[in-house]
């Protein structure tokens, strides 16, 4: 029996770390490998840790590999520290919950022992089959993105609020379990325990994917009328232009007449630099913070060569792109005396990619050289600006980068296009 407990142990660390490990989106066949290893590494250690030490400590050992083994073997993705936290407080939580179920049925001396087997056996296999069933719900490699948004109200705020919700998750599922409360009245308790947290918690990053995309849609809107705002107002001063030229022609006074069209010129640039894009969303983006900008004496200047109908983000993401680079280079040059440079904004295609470019002068030989995730030296930002951006390209197989000439910053963030798009 002693040998089939730890067999079982062993079972019930592999269902725990290929939970775990689902949950944060690794691939299937990664997964089933290092749950494998994991496995039989916790099998050694059980083993070993019954013959030189008590067996009551097989347990605490079983947990104790999950926790040093999880954060070994996700050390090379993105975002380690956060995602590890994660697959240890779900995996934790699974094992304790299935050390209390394996424990309690293994000791219930009331049946037979092969009877106490085919219970754990449908145990194991009824865990493995909901938690499978459960698998559509799991966030998976994006569940850090739904925290960008720092202005929610709602709890949890940031990852390392859901993170600690997550860490007491697991101590409480995993603490029947490691201190021996294995009954039938704590078996129940916390199999629902289990099931029902790891049911909860996805609902809470549902929710906040739901918010988020939410407040994406109010984005587009408030931008969209915005924009056909700007555009009633044009055309409605445009019968006012008409009749001040006409007036300034008949009495002949075309020194004057110049200089209004010159100014009207100048005014109506703005607007035709942001014609070739696709979606009005993005060119109200852009002329919002040209307005901005044009508020605090920063001249934006626009080169459009491609109108982004190809590009493979959508409208918010894109948005988030370019409204990240504009409010960096916005606030950068507001700090400087001399902002006669200004705001570059470039958007071209080469090749198979989109070009997003802006450019801006700085006060800081190395800007970037102090960045870190999470901190910034900008009062009321939280660093995450060019984090989410750099996330967001690297989804899609781009890539965000920058490059110093003399006090010139450059910014590109290089998107794919979706040529199929161009086909159709």
């Amino acid at each position: 029996m002693l040998v089939l407990e730890h067999l079982f142990l062993c079972a019930a660390s592999i269902l725990s770390c290929l939970t775990a490990l689902r949950w944060i989106g690794t691939p299937k066949r990664r997964c089933l490998l290092l749950s494998v290893i994991q496995g039989a590494l916790n099998l050694c250690v059980g083993i070993c840790g019954a013959y030189f030490l008590a067996d009551r400590y097989s347990g605490a050992l079983s947990l104790l590999v999950l926790i040093f083994y999880l954060p070994i073997a996700l050390n090379s993705l993105a975002h380690a520290t956060f995602q590890s936290i994660a697959a240890v407080s779900i995996a934790c939580a699974g094992m304790g919950c299935l050390q209390a179920a394996t424990g309690f049925l293994l000791d219930w001396t009331a049946i037979s022992p092969s009877f106490r087997v085919a219970l754990t056996v449908l145990v194991l296999g009824g865990c493995g089959l909901l938690w499978h069933w459960m698998s559509p719900l799991f966030p998976g490699t994006q569940w850090l993105e739904v925290f960008e948004d720092t202005s929610a109200k709602v709890f949890p705020k940031n990852e390392k609020e859901f993170c600690g919700l997550l860490m007491a998750y697991g101590l409480s599922c995993a603490l029947p379990g490691m201190i021996g409360l294995q009954s039938v009245w704590m078996l129940i308790p916390v199999c629902f325990w289990q099931i029902g947290g790891l049911y909860l918690i996805n609902l809470i990053l549902s929710h906040q994917k739901e918010q988020q995309l939410l407040s994406s849609e109010q984005q587009y809107r408030s931008e969209m009328a915005a924009y056909m705002s700007t555009i009633r107002s044009q055309r409605h001063d445009y019968n006012f232009h008409v009749q001040t030229l006409s007036g300034l022609l008949s009495r002949g006074d075309y020194g004057e007449c110049k200089r209004y069209l010159q100014n009207l010129t100048e005014d109506s640039t703005g607007m035709n630099e942001l014609l070739p894009l696709a979606d009005p969303a993005i060119s109200s983006l852009i002329l919002s913070f040209r307005s901005r900008a044009q508020q605090d004496g920063i001249k934006l200047e626009i080169s459009i060569e491609n109108d982004l109908s190809q590009i493979a983000t959508n409208v918010y993401e894109t948005n988030k792109i370019i409204g990240n680079l504009l409010q960096n280079a916005l606030d950068e040059t507001r700090q400087l005396k001399d902002k006669s440079y200004g705001i570059h904004l470039s958007i071209l295609k080469r090749g198979e990619f989109c070009m997003i470019h802006v450019s801006n002068q700085t006060a800081s030989a190395q800007p970037m050289a102090a960045y870190q995730y999470g901190k910034s030296q900008k009062a009321s930002h939280e660093g995450i600006g060019i984090a989410s951006i750099q996330a967001l390209a690297n989804r899609y197989g781009g890539l965000v980068y920058f490059r110093m000439e003399g006090d010139i910053i450059h910014f590109v963030a290089k998107i794919p296009l979706v040529l199929a798009k161009e086909a159709g």
